[in-house]
């Protein structure tokens, strides 16, 4: 908001001032050519009686204006027309009409008010001159050089009285069209106020008061003239106390409509041209103003606290009359005080508007401040024919949920700061950077003509690296990119750019994918997997098992449970549904933990049968998800599934994968699974976080080496030493391992010799339902079986 208000006269009311003060200057003219062709020693002997009785008289007159009305103070008569009327009879007409203007005119340009109001004064004032001439010349009313004859008749008292109301019909329309253009009014509403008719009247009995004194000039003693000052101060003290009346009703009013109008606008910038407005209406000036500097000689001021350490100043100009000024000073103070209640409710506005569209924690922009502009730059791209090249990304961080689990939300928080400051100055420039929730970030390019790169400078962005708590964290996101098209909206283009990040993090992140069509067809049926999911029974989901047998013995010591999903409810013809397909959907929509609550409750229903078939108990082992983890229930349905496990005369195992080994919070929740009896298996150990020292501090028995380890043991030496490694570091640490995905018996045998206690994979058996595992324990494993 500038700290000033400046005064922005629409051209129209400039254009009709100055042609106000341009006839003003062609009858100044007029009348000192028309005195200096009649111009003698009388003439100028006249000239200076009538500049000496003029000048004061006009100077007292023009100190009681009067204001027609209560609204606008713009639109003001002033009583100086008596003074026009003596000099009319008591001199010459050009004489008078010369004496008038050089008495009029610096009168005014004096006053205290602008230069605008001054100069707009002095230049109607100059036009009653030739107003008065003309309609006195229309009526005949001249005689004698004079422009009134002073017969003292009746008639000639019609004459002046027209003259008069012709003066004051000027002054009154020539104000209020100025009043009108300049405050974006009808000329009607300037006029159509109570006190025309009042001020009307008034100008008429001034008017008389000035023929009476041409009169008294003519006919009586000069001592007589000083009669007059009865009915003038008479005059006087009823139009000031009309004015005090008629200030109070117009600051009141002012003050009232100041206080409706200043509390409806929205904007610093349009509250500060709203109190500079009704300041000119309190004060009762067009002088009046707002600024940023106080008041100077000659002003009455009062501050206005506007906000953000800026003061505001309402000021003007101060009257000759003590007591309007201070009626003026505390107008002014009350419309400074509405002023600052307004400002600080525009103020509160504004921040609560800010702090919508803002994020709290990184400072960008929000999803409805995004959005906002998204909708914007669509517009334009789409006037201007470029959609192709408004861009918009989806990114998410991979791996955040990690850093809070593990480091706590404050810790969360300050990767994300991190993360929108990189962002922010890698897309300086035209680009929109906004967080959009969660760890989700988006960026608008309104022009972008090189995609590749844009997304390509954004991963960088997003590869972030922070120490917390003596770990150093590696951050890296997803991104996914959508173009706009013809008949896009906002919802389509986040929607498009949201489908292709989720391609981007299902093939393996730390990478962007640009939306395609055939990607939303995918994801309709993802959300279509996941609708079956939440609809589907608890009995849809079966379990089979595959044996996990000893090495050395070939005997089978447990059974990995692995769940399969019977999509199709009709018939079932349709195959099975294996995990690799679902419990990534499950997860992601939560129906995990009723697909893992069944999952127990088979196993745990069937371990009494395979210890029947096996003759002696095995371990059963269940994968567990770290969202079921979270459930606040799960352990106190761990403990039942284990007695009713243990009971049956099996032991139960729950696998899960590394990254619950280095999330802090679940330390206590592991603990507590132990206790119920359980024992804890690491599944796929060395894909993720790989680290043997986490097994040290976590109450796990055993772990399960990843099949992508084990598939190469025969064919790479450094696939063949890293099993090995961990093969020992495991022993030494007392852990039971299996070795996944055995396909052939050369894999057997190399994991024999490392010293590998167990195995499991299709060299010894594919997952079966429970009818054929029946079967299967009652037979030997010594050799293979490919099923």
């Amino acid at each position: 908001m500038s700290t000033t208000v400046p005064d922005r006269r629409p051209p129209a009311s400039v254009g009709y001032d100055a042609l106000v003060a341009l006839a003003a200057v062609c009858a100044a003219v007029v009348a000192a050519v028309g005195f200096a062709r009649h111009a003698d020693a009388e003439a100028l002997r006249l000239l200076g009686w009538c500049l000496l009785v003029g000048f004061p008289l006009v100077q007292l007159m023009t100190r009681f204006p009067f204001p027609v009305s209560t609204k606008h103070a713009g639109v003001e008569v002033q009583f100086d027309v008596g003074v026009l009327v003596f000099l009319l009879c008591f001199a010459p007409l050009w004489t008078a009409w010369l004496a008038w203007v050089v008495c009029v005119v610096p009168t005014n340009l004096l006053q205290r008010k602008s230069w605008v109001s001054r100069v707009f004064n002095a230049s109607i004032g100059s036009l009653f001159a030739p107003v008065a001439v003309g309609v006195l010349h229309l009526l005949g009313a001249e005689g004698e050089g004079r422009a009134v004859a002073l017969h003292g008749d009746l008639r000639e008292l019609l004459h002046v009285t027209l003259a008069v109301a012709a003066v004051f019909v000027v002054d009154l329309l020539v104000s209020a069209v100025s009043v009108a253009l300049q405050e974006h009014t009808t000329v009607r509403s300037e006029l159509a106020h109570g006190g025309t008719w009042l001020v009307g009247g008034a100008s008429l009995a001034v008017g008389a008061v000035g023929y009476l004194g041409g009169l008294v000039e003519e006919e009586m003693p000069d001592w007589a003239a000083a009669l007059l000052v009865i009915p003038m101060v008479i005059t006087m003290i009823a139009t000031r106390a009309m004015r005090t009346t008629r200030d109070v009703a117009r600051r009141t009013e002012a003050l009232f409509e100041a206080a409706t109008a200043l509390h409806t606008q929205g904007r610093r910038a349009d509250l500060a041209r709203a109190l500079a407005k009704h300041a000119r209406m309190v004060a009762g000036t067009p002088a009046a103003t707002v600024r940023s500097v106080g008041p100077g000689e000659g002003e009455i001021g009062v501050p206005v606290v506007a906000g953000d350490g800026l003061v505001l100043y309402v000021t003007a100009p101060q009257h000759r009359d003590a007591a309007q000024r201070a009626g003026d000073e505390k107008a002014l103070e009350a419309l400074a005080s509405v002023g600052e209640a307004a400002f600080f409710r525009v103020g509160a506005n504004e921040e609560m508007h800010g702090l919508a569209r803002r994020d709290v924690v990184t400072g960008l922009p929000n999803r409805l401040q995004f959005t906002e502009r998204l909708a914007l730059e669509l517009e334009r791209a789409r006037a201007a024919g470029h959609l192709d090249q408004l861009v918009v990304l989806y990114l998410d961080l991979d791996g955040f949920k990690g850093v809070n689990d593990r480091f706590g939300h404050d810790a969360g928080d300050e990767l994300l700061r991190l993360v929108g400051t990189r962002l922010r100055d890698t897309l300086r420039g035209t680009s929109t950077v906004a967080r959009l929730g969660g760890d989700e970030f988006a960026v608008l390019a309104p022009r972008c003509l090189d995609v590749e790169g844009l997304c390509r400078r954004v991963l960088a962005a997003l590869r972030v690296e922070v120490r917390m708590r003596g770990h150093v964290v590696r951050a890296q996101g997803s991104i996914g990119c959508a173009r706009a098209r013809p008949g896009d909206d906002v919802g389509t283009l986040l929607r498009n750019a949201d489908t292709a990040m989720y391609r981007a993090k299902a093939t393996g992140k730390n990478r962007w994918v640009e939306f395609r069509s055939e990607l939303l067809e995918e994801e309709i049926a993802r959300l279509q997997v996941i609708e079956d999911l939440q609809q589907a029974p608890a009995d849809a989901f079966v379990v089979h098992y595959q044996p996990i047998v000893d090495l050395t013995t070939s005997d089978v010591v447990g059974m990995e449970a692995l769940v399969r999903w019977r999509r199709d409810r009709t018939d079932g013809s349709e195959p099975l549904v294996g995990p690799e397909e679902f419990i990534g959907l499950a997860e992601r929509s939560g129906t995990v933990v009723g697909i893992g609550d069944a999952v127990l409750r088979t196993v745990a229903r069937d371990a009494a049968d395979v210890q029947l078939h096996a003759g002696r108990g095995l371990d059963l082992m269940v994968n567990v998800s770290p969202v079921q983890l979270r459930h606040p229930d799960f352990t106190t349905r761990v403990a039942a599934a284990v007695r009713q496990t243990a009971a049956g005369g099996c032991r139960l195992h729950l696998e899960m994968t590394e990254s619950v080994m280095i999330d802090d919070d679940t330390v206590e929740m592991l603990r507590e699974l132990a206790d119920t009896g359980a024992a804890l298996t690491i599944d796929d150990f060395g894909t993720g976080f790989s680290s043997l020292g986490y097994l040290r501090h976590r109450p796990f028995s055993s772990f399960k080496i990843d099949r992508s380890f084990v598939r190469d043991i025969a064919t790479e030496p450094t696939a063949r030493a890293l099993v090995e490694g961990i093969v020992k570091m495991g022993l030494a640490l007392g852990l039971s391992i299996v070795a996944e995905g055995v396909e052939d018996a050369e894999q057997a045998r190399i994991l024999r010799e490392m010293g590998c206690p167990l195995a499991q994979g299709h060299l010894y058996c594919r997952p079966m339902p429970l009818e054929q595992l029946r079967t299967f324990l009652g037979g030997t494993v010594a050799s293979p079986l490919i099923a």
